[in-house]
């Protein structure tokens, strides 16, 4: 695990929110009942927005989540950390295939989080949009939640080398989370790679961690949650 700064997506876009005039990459397929089905796991599941968690959370650190499928899918690092009561999600928003501007488009103030963790930009990368823009939807969507304290997570890994758009997700990858981290730094916010011992030194995943080279495996999202668990205990000091 990689933490910086003071205190500490990933999939083809299947919705019709692209940005106005963008081609729409669509991945998917229908389930027998006509539901969209990402990864194998219905669209539906994979969208998340409120407070998770149940039990008591008293003396909990209270974070806010924006992400992407890496947030969102049923098995992610923030669905490992929902029984965690050393953690509250108190509010938040993540969507399977958003972009950053589309986050921003859905996400609210959440009042009480200690930490807002913004795991977002893969699907940036996917679709070409220019890093300075993504950037820019980073900063405004931190301003936006209003949380104390704020945590940059690095893209993960990436098999894949083009898109639709004519990117190069690995390479894509790379540069995103090297100007997410130098944002990080200029605004004293945190920043951790939670993927150092999946990321191969060429970007791509190490072989068995993910199953479709653009996601973890379950096992792979463990260690992920852990490192986040320490990333998210650290920026909120």
């Amino acid at each position: 695990m990689l933490v910086s700064a003071r205190t500490a997506s990933a999939e083809s876009s299947t919705v019709s929110d692209a940005a106005p005039g963008a081609p729409v990459e669509r991945t998917d397929v229908r389930a027998p009942e006509g539901r969209a089905v990402l990864g194998g796991v219905p669209v539906a599941r994979q969208v998340l927005s409120g407070a998770l968690g149940s039990g008591d959370r008293s003396g909990a650190i209270t974070f806010a989540y924006a992400g992407d499928s890496i947030t969102a899918r049923p098995d992610s690092w923030l669905h490992v950390l929902e029984p965690d009561r050393r953690f509250h999600a108190v509010g938040g928003y993540a969507h399977s295939g958003y972009r950053a501007d589309q986050v921003l488009h859905e996400i609210r103030p959440v009042p009480g989080a200690d930490v807002l963790v913004v795991e977002l930009g893969t699907n940036d990368v996917n679709q070409a949009v220019p890093t300075a823009r993504t950037i820019r939807d980073v900063d405004a969507l931190v301003r936006e939640v209003g949380a104390e304290h704020t945590l940059v997570v690095a893209g993960p890994p990436s098999d894949r080398t083009s898109s639709r758009w004519g990117a190069d997700r690995r390479a894509g990858q790379l540069v995103l989370s090297r100007a997410l981290e130098r944002d990080a730094t200029e605004h004293g916010w945190s920043y951790v790679d939670p993927f150092v011992a999946f990321r191969r030194a060429d970007g791509a995943w190490v072989r068995g961690s993910s199953p479709d080279g653009i996601h973890g495996t379950a096992a792979t999202n463990v260690v992920v949650a852990r490192a986040m668990a320490a990333a998210i205990t650290e920026a909120a000091r």
